[in-house]
C-alpha cells in the first residue's frame, strides 16, 4: 500500500480529494491529510508519503514553500499541486523543484487516477532499480571476503600465476611491495574454528594501523596466515617491524577462555619481503617459527631465530609445495564432506523462518558459511538460488493459506513473510500465472 498525503486549507477538498481516491483506486493508498502548510510539513516528515498533493494557496506557509522544504528531507516522494487557478508562474516555479504535476480545482476523477497510476509506476520502477542495485551491492560485498581468502591461498602456494595475484590485489586496492606473514598456530583438537577466526580478525581490525593492509587466510591444517602489507616507499622496516610486534602482542592477548577455548596458541612470524615471491618466503619462514614457539615463548619471530642460527633448514621448493598443497586439499575435503549437511540444515531454517524477513546473509551465517560460498553452493544442490527458493516456499505455503477462505489475502501477505500486499501480489502472480484473488476463485 502506498502512503498519500493531501494538503489543502479546505476540509471538503481533502474530503473529496480523499474520497475520489479511495473510491476509484480502492485499498491502493493510505491516506493522511494536512490542513496547511506547516502541518504538511510536520505529517511528511512522519510518514514518509510516497505522493503529495499540495494546494498552492494556503494560510502562512504556501504549498511551494511546503515542498522545497520537504523535498530536502524526502527527494524521492513525487509532488503534485493542486490550484484554484491555472497560475503558469507558479507551475514554472513548481517544476524548477522537482513538481510531477498539477491540477487546477476541481480536476477531473479520470486526470486524477490517470496520474496517481503513472506515479505508481514509477515508484515500482524506482523501488526495482533501488533493489537491483542493493543486490548488486550486496554480491560485491560478498565477493570481497571471498577475493581476501583467494589472494591469501595464492601467497601460501603457487597454485595461481603471479600475475592473478597482482590482479586479485589491484581489485582489493592492495599493494604487495612490503609483505611480512603471522602464523596463528593451533592445537589439532581445536574446535572452535569460526570463534576463532573472528576473534583475530576482529583484534586485526582495531589494532592495525591505518597505514597497513591485510588478507587473513580461512582456519586449516591447523593455522591462519596474515599478510601484512604496507608502501615501501613511505614506511621504513623499523617501523614496520615495530608494529608488527605489537600486532603480535595484541593477538595473544586474546582471552581464549571467554571464547570456550581453554589451550594456548602460538605465533611465528616471518621477515619483512618484497612482492608476491617475498610474501610467499614470508610466509614459509612463519610457519617454520610458529614450530619453534612453545607455552614458555608463545611469539616467535624467524629474524630472531636467524640471528640465533637455530632456525630449521628451510624445505626444498618441492617440499614446501606439497607440504601447501595438502592444506588445501584438507579444507577441500572437509567443505566437501560438511557442503550437504549444512544445505540441508539451510533449508530446514527457512522452512522455520520464511514468516519474516530473513535475508542470504543470516542464512549462511547461521550455517557458519561465507554468503558467497553459501550461495553458489546452495544453488548447486537445490538447483535454485536463495532467493527463489524462499519466494518459492512462500508461495506454496500462501497457497495452502488460500484454501481457509475466512483469512483475507493481505493477511496470508503477512504470514508468509511479505509486508507489502501489493508486492505480493505480483510476485504470487509472476510465479502462479494468476493473481492471489484468481488463483483463490478456483480452490
Amino acid at each position: 500500500m502506498y502512503r498519500i498525503l493531501i494538503a489543502d486549507d479546505e476540509a471538503l477538498e481533502r474530503e473529496g480529494m480523499e474520497w475520489i481516491i479511495n473510491n476509484m483506486m480502492p485499498g491502493q493508498f493510505e491516506i493522511i491529510q494536512a490542513e496547511n502548510g506547516r502541518d504538511a510539513i510536520q505529517k511528511s516528515l512522519i510518514y514518509k508519503p510516497h505522493i503529495i498533493m499540495m494546494d498552492i494557496r494556503m494560510p502562512g506557509i504556501d504549498g511551494l514553500t511546503a515542498l522545497k522544504n520537504i523535498i530536502s528531507a524526502l527527494p524521492h516522494t513525487r509532488m503534485v499541486l493542486l490550484t484554484a487557478y491555472d497560475y503558469f508562474e507558479y507551475a514554472r516555479e513548481a517544476l524548477k523543484i522537482g513538481v510531477r504535476d498539477y491540477f487546477v480545482k476541481p480536476a477531473k476523477r479520470d486526470d486524477i487516477v490517470k496520474l496517481l497510476h503513472s506515479l505508481i509506476d514509477e515508484i515500482v520502477k524506482e523501488q526495482e532499480v533501488f533493489q537491483h542495485q542493493q543486490l548488486k551491492d550486496q554480491q560485491l560485498s560478498q565477493l570481497i571476503p571471498l577475493v581476501k581468502t583467494e589472494l591469501a591461498l595464492g601467497l601460501m602456494s603457487d597454485t595461481i600465476t603471479n600475475d592473478d595475484i597482482y590482479s586479485l590485489a589491484d581489485s582489493l586496492q592492495l599493494d604487495i611491495k612490503q609483505c611480512c606473514a603471522i602464523v596463528i598456530a593451533l592445537p589439532q583438537s581445536y574446535q572452535l574454528r569460526k570463534e576463532l577466526y573472528d576473534a583475530f580478525v576482529l583484534q586485526l581490525h582495531k589494532h592495525i594501523p591505518d597505514i597497513y593492509q591485510y588478507v587473513a587466510s580461512t582456519v586449516f591444517n591447523d593455522h591462519i596466515a596474515i599478510f601484512i602489507m604496507a608502501d615501501e616507499v613511505s614506511y621504513s622496516l623499523h617501523t614496520m617491524r615495530s608494529h608488527l610486534d605489537a600486532i603480535c602482542e595484541v593477538l595473544l592477548d586474546i582471552d581464549m577462555v571467554t571464547i570456550g577455548y581453554n589451550e594456548i596458541i602460538t605465533i611465528g612470524v616471518g621477515n619483512i619481503h618484497h612482492g608476491v615471491q617475498g610474501s610467499r618466503r614470508s610466509y614459509f619462514e612463519a610457519v617454520f617459527a610458529s614450530t619453534n614457539a612453545n607455552e614458555k615463548k608463545r611469539l616467535c619471530l624467524f629474524q630472531n631465530m636467524e640471528q640465533q642460527g637455530t632456525q630449521p633448514l628451510l624445505l626444498s621448493a618441492s617440499d614446501r609445495m606439497s607440504y601447501v598443497q595438502v592444506a588445501i586439499q584438507q579444507i577441500r575435503q572437509e567443505r566437501e564432506h560438511q557442503t550437504f549437511n549444512m544445505i540441508d540444515h539451510a533449508v530446514q531454517y527457512i522452512e522455520k523462518n520464511y514468516e519474516r524477513e530473513l535475508s542470504l546473509e543470516e542464512t549462511a551465517e547461521h550455517v557458519h558459511l561465507n554468503p558467497y560460498y553459501f550461495s553458489k553452493v546452495f544453488k548447486q544442490q537445490t538447483g535454485e538460488t536463495f532467493i527463489d527458493y524462499v519466494t518459492n516456499i512462500r508461495i506454496h505455503h500462501a497457497k495452502q493459506w488460500m484454501r481457509n477462505k475466512d483469512i483475507s489475502l493481505k493477511e496470508i501477505c503477512y504470514l508468509v513473510g511479505y509486508n507489502d500486499p501489493n508486492y505480493f501480489s505480483r510476485v504470487f502472480k509472476k510465479v502462479v500465472g494468476k493473481t492471489p484473488s484468481e488463483y483463490r476463485s478456483t480452490v
